[in-house]
C-alpha cells in the first residue's frame, strides 16, 4: 500500500510538471512573435514628447542618453548604471541638478540597491517562469535646469513604455 501512495505521488507529480512545462512553452511562443519593446531611450523620449517636450536620443557610453528641451527647462536623462555612475554626474553637470526616478517617483538620491534588487529579481523569476519582464522599472537619472519641474511629470507612465 504504501509503494502504490509513492508511486500515484510520483506520477501525479510527473504529470504536474510535465503540463507546466508545456504551458511555458506555449506561452514562450506566444511571446516571441511579438515585438521586442522600445529600447529605454525611445520610450524615455517618446513619454517626454508626450508631455510637451522635444526630445532626441544620443548614444553615449553605450548606452542611450535623452536630451530634451521645454522653453528654458533643459534635460539630460539616462540609466543609472552603478558602473557609469560618475560619468553620469559629470554629464549632468552642465545641464543642473541631478536626481534619479524610480518606479514612478523622483528621489534625490540615487536608491540604494537594497530597495532595487526586488525589481530585478521579480525581473530574472519572471524570465525563467517565461511572464514578459519587459515591463521592469530602470532607475533613471534625470539632470534638470533649475526651470525644470520633474516632480509634476507622470513619470509612472514610463512603466508602460519601457
Amino acid at each position: 500500500m504504501k509503494h502504490l501512495r509513492a508511486k500515484l505521488f510520483f506520477a501525479a507529480a510527473l504529470a504536474l510538471t510535465l503540463g507546466l512545462k508545456l504551458l511555458l512553452y506555449h506561452q514562450e511562443q506566444l511571446l516571441s512573435h511579438q515585438e521586442p519593446p522600445a529600447p529605454l531611450g525611445d520610450a524615455v523620449a517618446s513619454f517626454l514628447l508626450h508631455h510637451g517636450f522635444e526630445a532626441r536620443v544620443e548614444k553615449r557610453l553605450g548606452q542611450d542618453f535623452v536630451h530634451a528641451n521645454a522653453g528654458k527647462c533643459r534635460m539630460l536623462i539616462g540609466q543609472a548604471i552603478p558602473q557609469t555612475s560618475g560619468s553620469i554626474e559629470l554629464l549632468a553637470k552642465p545641464v543642473g541638478r541631478l536626481s534619479y526616478v524610480f518606479d514612478g517617483a523622483v528621489h534625490e538620491h540615487e536608491p540604494s540597491p537594497e530597495s532595487t534588487i526586488i525589481d530585478q529579481i521579480w525581473r530574472r523569476v519572471s524570465i525563467k517562469v517565461g511572464v514578459d519582464p519587459s515591463h521592469h522599472t530602470p532607475v533613471l537619472a534625470v539632470a534638470a535646469s533649475d526651470e525644470c519641474s520633474i516632480n509634476a511629470l507622470p513619470w509612472q507612465e514610463l512603466g508602460t513604455l519601457s
